[in-house]
């Protein structure tokens, strides 16, 4: 896919508009239009010890547009992108499947919202369209904040394949720059920020260390073969914990398991 002057000339005046102070978060979604075909999209920064602080999206009104504040206020524990920037992940191009866990294989349970096995990471947060792939653009701000903007288009589209990221890579460093001064000026006062849940904190009163752990990975997109093959235990040993995590929480499905996580964050709020 060949660029066209008009395509150039429409990204650098969307990016130059934030760096000016003239728009803000949705002039970063712009920006990316005429480089990367996308159906939508969201704008969040991701802090330290906190949640997601919401910027923008493009997601339409009604229950996608609900799903995106779901995912700030609670699912962005279990999200893929989240939990590999607390292991470290670097500013960069990432395509959603490509940080999911490996070995995603999960059986097939109580049918839900949630748990469906068609989606790229093996669930969706509610209200979330379906059939959905993200690619998501991360860049480093002051304080240990990392810029997110997450791209979305159905899978059958095409995806994002390697010749869209490679259209939308050379910008990175102007992205970066729209980002970090979007963020100077709008980024909230953290000194007085209340600590935010852990995904560590769920249920830890009620399970055994280890059972906790097998739970976490669970609603991080693990499947018991995963499980096993990460922390090196024998797969029905990690079956073994998993009925008995599910008979403390009182639930017999991984659909349940999530519905418990969510009852468990809205609490919080």
């Amino acid at each position: 896919m060949e660029f066209q002057g008009t395509d150039i000339a429409a990204a650098n005046s969307a990016l130059a508009s934030v760096i000016s102070g003239q728009r803000g978060a949705a002039g970063l979604i712009a920006a990316a239009r005429p480089l990367l075909p996308f159906t939508a999209a969201f704008c969040v920064v991701n802090r330290p010890g906190q949640r997601p602080h919401y910027l923008d999206d493009s997601y339409p009104q009604g229950a996608a547009k609900d799903a995106v504040q779901l995912y700030v206020n609670s699912t962005y524990l279990l999200n893929p992108v989240y939990n590999a920037l607390l292991e470290g992940l670097q500013p960069g191009l990432y395509r959603m499947a490509d940080l999911a866990p490996d070995n995603w294989n999960p059986a097939p349970e109580t049918p839900g919202i949630l748990v469906e096995d068609a989606e790229e990471i093996g669930y969706r947060t509610p209200g979330w369209p379906a059939g959905l792939v993200e690619l998501t653009l991360l860049t480093e701000l002051p304080g240990g904040a990392m810029g997110e903007v997450s791209f979305a288009r159905p899978a059958a589209d095409g995806g994002f394949p390697d010749d869209l990221l490679d259209r939308l890579r050379p910008f990175l460093p102007l992205f970066g720059a729209a980002f970090a001064r979007l963020w100077s000026r709008q980024a909230p006062d953290l000194s007085a920020a209340k600590p935010e849940r852990t995904l560590q904190d769920f249920a830890r009163t009620i399970l055994s260390p280890r059972e906790a752990e097998i739970v976490q990975m669970i609603l991080k997109g693990h499947s018991s073969l995963s499980i096993s093959l990460t922390l090196g235990i024998a797969l029905p040993t990690v079956k073994t914990h998993r009925k008995n995590a599910y008979a403390k929480l009182g639930i017999s499905t991984q659909q349940q398991l999530f519905n418990a996580f969510l009852q468990w964050q809205s609490k919080a709020r």
